[in-house]
C-alpha cells in the first residue's frame, strides 16, 4: 500500500534538504511503515527501503505519538535490540511525529554524527524541538492542502525565527526574484536591510567544499558566495526558493589560509653595499605592477626579498600566497595553481578546492623555484599572465584574477631558456625587473649583524639571556666561505645554542666541528695560506666597522650603536678602529 507521504515524495524531499542545509545534520523522513520516504547525506542513496530491521526508535515514536529526544544512540534501552548498537555512528537523535487527523502518518528525524553538532543542537534544544514540530506540521498541511493560514503563519513565524539564530545567510526568494524573508546573516553580508529587494542568483556551475559557487547581485553589487538552493511552496502556492550562503572568500581563507603579517617573516638584514643597493631597488620596484623575477643562490633569501616587495608595495593588506613548484608533484601542481572542482580528477577532494591564484587575488604570488616548472605548465602560466584569467581544473567557468607575480630560481634560468628548458616567452613575462642576490661571501660585512640578529632569536626561542656573539666566533665565521649562504648560517647559529646546553657563555668550541676544522686546515697550510685567510677576514671587518660609522656616526654615541650592531663591545671597536687607522 502506498502512504500518503510518498505520494509527495519530491517535496518531503526538499523539506528534508531545508532541515539539513539550516541545522547542519543529516535528516531522515520515514512513512509509518517505516519506509524510507526522504533522507540526506548518506540516507539520500537509501530512499524507499524499509528501515523496519533497526528502526525501533521510529517505532516506538509512532507509538507513543509525540516527540523523543535520544541523547546515548547505542546506549539508550530503545537501541539495545538493534544489531549496530555497539558500533552506532550517531551521537544524538531528534525525533517527531507528522499527524494527519490525529493519525501518525510518519517521523522526522534529524541525527547528529559529530560532537559538534551533537552541541549545537543540546543548546538551543527547545528552538529545535519546536523548529522540527513546526515543519511535521508543515508536511501535514502539504498532504492535506487545506492547513488553516493562522497556524500555517504561525509556523512560517517559528521557522523565521530559527533562521534568524543562523550563522549562514538565509534568503528566501519568490517566484519574481524578490527577496521574501531574510535572516540576520544575510542583512548584516549585504550591510543593509533586504526584504523586498531584487536579488539575481548567479551560479558558475562549479561546486566547491560541497557547495554551488554562485554571484548574488542586489542593487548592482555582486557577492561571490558559496551556497545551497532548495526549493519550497508558499502560502499562496507560489514558489520559494531558499538560498542558504556563505561569503566565499572568508571560506576560502579559512580552509587554505595565508600568512602575510609582518612578523611572521624574516627581515632584510644587514647594511653592507649591496643590501643598500638592493633596498634601493624595492622600493623602486615595490609600487609598480611589474613581475618580478629573484635569482640568487639557494639559501640567499629569495623570499624574503620576494615578501619584503610585496610588504611595500600597495597590496600589503592583501594576501601573500607562496608555492614551491618544485616540492609538488608535476601532476598535482596545476591544481594546486588554479584550483579544481568536484569531480575533476581521480583522488581529488570531493568538495573541491580554490587555487594559489584564486587565494592571492588582489596580492602577490611568489613563485619559488620556478625553473623547475613542467614545459606545459609554462604555456598555461603564460595564458594566464596574459589574459589574466584562470580556468580551474575540470571546470569551464573562467575567472578573473588580479596577481602581482613574483618569481624566484636558484638555477641558471638563461642557460635554460638557450636550452629550450624554459620557455623565451615566458622568461621575458617574468622577468621584466630582474633581481639578483648576491651570495653571502660577498657580503661578508653582513655576517656579524645577521649571526647576532639569530643569535638573538635563538635566545628567545630556547628562553636564554641575550647574549653577544664572541669575537673568536665572529672571525670563525667570517674565514668560512658560506656554500648554504644565509640559510647555513642560521643553521649554524642554531647549532650552537643547541650545544652550549647549560653552559654560560658561547665561545668557538660550540661551532659546528666543519667550520673549526677548516680554520685548523688553514693555520696549517703555510704561511702564505694563513696570510690570505686573515687577510680576507680583515678586510671584511674593516668594510663592517666602515659602513657601520658611516650609518650611526663616529661620535661617542654613533660607536656605541655602530659596536652594538656589530655585536661587539664598545672597548672591542674603539681597539678596532686603532687597528684599521679609521
Amino acid at each position: 500500500m502506498i502512504s500518503v507521504l510518498s505520494n509527495i515524495q519530491d517535496d518531503i524531499c526538499n523539506y528534508a534538504e531545508a532541515i539539513s542545509g539550516i541545522t547542519g545534520t543529516d535528516v531522515e523522513i520515514i512513512d509509518e511503515s517505516l519506509t524510507r520516504i526522504a533522507g540526506t547525506g548518506k540516507y539520500r542513496q537509501m530512499l524507499n527501503q524499509n528501515v523496519a530491521k533497526n528502526g525501533y526508535i521510529y517505532r516506538h515514536v509512532l507509538s507513543v505519538r509525540e516527540t523523543v529526544l535520544i541523547k546515548n544512540p547505542g546506549e539508550h534501552p530503545l537501541c539495545q535490540k538493534c544489531e549496530k548498537h555497539r558500533y552506532c555512528s550517531e551521537m544524538l537523535d531528534l525525533n517527531a511525529p507528522i499527524f494527519l487527523n490525529n493519525r501518525v502518518i510518519g517521523v522526522i528525524g534529524i541525527i547528529c554524527s559529530t560532537e559538534e553538532q551533537r552541541r549545537t543542537l543540546l543548546s538551543q534544544i527547545d528552538k529545535f524541538v519546536t523548529f522540527i514540530e513546526q515543519i511535521a506540521v508543515m508536511i501535514s498541511s502539504k498532504v492535506f492542502e487545506c492547513l488553516e493560514r493562522l497556524r500555517a503563519q504561525e509556523t512560517l513565524g517559528a521557522f523565521r525565527r530559527l533562521i534568524d539564530a543562523m550563522d549562514r545567510g538565509v534568503v528566501a526568494i519568490d517566484g519574481h526574484g524578490r527577496i521574501w524573508h531574510a535572516n540576520l546573516s544575510a542583512s548584516r553580508m549585504f550591510n543593509r536591510e533586504v526584504q523586498g529587494l531584487q536579488l539575481t542568483v548567479e551560479t558558475t556551475g562549479d561546486i566547491l567544499y560541497g557547495d554551488e559557487e554562485a554571484w548574488l547581485t542586489l542593487e548592482g553589487h555582486r557577492h561571490h558566495v558559496l551556497c545551497k538552493q532548495i526549493s519550497l511552496s508558499s502560502l499562496e502556492n507560489d514558489r520559494l526558493t531558499m538560498v542558504i550562503f556563505h561569503d566565499a572568500r572568508d571560506y576560502m581563507s579559512t580552509v587554505a589560509p595565508f600568512a602575510h603579517e609582518s612578523d611572521s617573516r624574516e627581515r632584510l638584514i644587514g647594511h653592507s653595499p649591496s643590501m643598500e643597493t638592493l633596498r634601493n631597488t624595492i622600493g623602486k620596484i615595490a609600487n609598480s605592477y611589474a613581475s618580478v623575477l629573484v635569482t640568487g643562490e639557494s639559501g640567499s633569501g629569495k623570499e624574503v626579498v620576494a615578501f619584503a616587495i610585496h610588504q611595500h608595495s600597495p597590496r600589503q593588506a592583501a594576501p601573500f600566497v607562496t608555492i614551491n613548484c618544485a616540492a609538488i608533484p608535476e601532476q598535482l601542481l596545476e591544481s594546486e595553481l588554479f584550483g579544481y572542482v568536484r569531480g575533476a580528477f581521480s583522488g581529488a577532494d570531493p568538495k573541491g578546492r580554490v587555487g594559489k591564484f584564486e587565494l592571492a587575488n588582489g596580492g602577490s604570488l611568489f613563485l619559488d623555484e620556478i625553473g623547475d616548472m613542467p614545459l606545459h605548465l609554462q604555456a598555461k602560466l603564460l595564458r594566464v599572465l596574459q589574459e589574466k584569467a584562470i580556468t580551474r581544473v575540470g571546470s569551464n567557468n573562467v575567472i578573473n584574477i588580479d596577481v602581482r607575480i613574483i618569481a624566484a630560481t636558484n638555477k641558471d634560468i638563461y642557460a635554460m631558456v638557450e636550452n629550450g628548458q624554459f620557455r623565451e616567452d615566458l622568461f621575458y613575462r617574468l622577468n621584466v625587473v630582474p633581481l639578483v642576490l648576491p651570495p653571502l661571501r660577498e657580503r661578508r660585512s653582513d655576517i656579524a649583524v645577521l649571526a647576532q640578529y639569530f643569535a638573538d632569536e635563538f635566545s628567545a626561542s630556547y628562553q636564554r639571556p641575550h647574549q653577544k656573539l664572541p669575537d673568536d666566533v665572529i672571525n670563525r665565521l667570517y674565514t668560512w666561505h658560506w656554500p648554504g649562504n644565509i640559510r647555513e648560517l642560521r643553521n649554524v647559529v642554531e647549532y650552537i645554542y643547541v650545544m652550549q646546553g647549560e653552559t654560560t657563555g658561547i665561545n668557538a668550541s660550540h661551532l659546528p666541528p666543519y667550520l673549526l676544522v677548516s680554520t685548523e686546515k688553514g693555520k696549517e697550510a703555510g704561511r702564505d695560506g694563513l696570510q690570505r685567510l686573515d687577510s680576507q677576514g680583515r678586510k671584511a671587518e674593516r668594510e663592517s666597522i666602515e659602513n657601520a660609522l658611516r650609518r650611526f656616526g663616529s661620535g661617542v654615541e654613533g660607536k656605541k650603536q655602530a659596536a652594538a650592531q656589530l655585536g661587539i663591545g664598545i672597548a672591542t671597536l674603539y681597539r678596532k678602529i686603532k687597528r684599521y687607522g679609521l
